[in-house]
């Protein structure tokens, strides 16, 4: 028959189940924090997507396939560079002629003519350098100089091509197959010459 242990005893094999406990734990939450510092990648919440802006007073929005773009400068009243930032119609990333859709503004180069610095400094305040645009082209993407034929949104929603029509800085040209919106700058320039707004007053167009 087994002698049953002394009470000093059963307090030492106790105490040293306890210490084992304890180192056990330290262990294990060294690991975890030598893992944290080794690199273990975290998770954070992905950045929210873009969001095309909402049509505004009967001017349409960006229809669904439209790409964002940087801009880089504009070059006159209906036309600049831009860098496409979104996959689709454009080269990520490569600079890029755009020629507005629908509209003609007068020239500034070579020679400088009637209403083109003004159109030119209105398409510069609507798309200053740096800013994020929305873009969607018609039914041909390039011209016969390879410029991107697009319609261009600014950043708070305005449909820049109609923009410039209905300030007398620009008139309608509308070259078929691309004709999405030209009832609505139709409308636009009659509205502007009737008003004598922009160009339609100060060059006599």
């Amino acid at each position: 028959m087994k002698r049953p242990l002394a009470p000093a005893i059963t307090r030492v094999i106790a105490a040293m189940a306890g210490v084992a406990v304890l180192v056990g734990a330290v262990v294990v939450g060294a690991v975890v924090v030598g893992a944290v510092a080794g690199g273990i990648e975290r998770t954070d919440p992905a950045p929210p997507s873009p969001e095309r802006p909402p049509a505004t007073a009967g001017i349409p929005a960006p229809p669904a396939g439209a790409i964002r773009l940087s801009v880089e400068d504009v070059v006159d009243g209906d036309t600049l560079r831009a860098r496409a930032l979104d996959p689709g119609i454009l080269e990520v990333g490569a600079s890029t002629r755009v020629r507005l859709i629908g509209i003609d503004a007068p020239e500034v180069h070579p020679e400088l003519h009637c209403g083109g610095r003004e159109a030119a400094e209105r398409l510069a305040a609507l798309l200053p350098e740096g800013s994020t645009v929305w873009a969607a082209p018609d039914a041909e993407l390039r011209d016969r100089y390879d410029r991107a034929l697009l319609y261009v949104w600014a950043e708070d929603g305005g449909f820049v091509n109609h923009a410039l029509v209905a300030d007398g800085l620009a008139t309608t040209m509308v070259i078929a197959p691309n004709d999405a919106y030209a009832p609505l700058l139709a409308r636009a320039e009659q509205d502007a010459r009737e008003a004598g707004a922009g160009s339609w007053a100060s060059c006599g167009w």
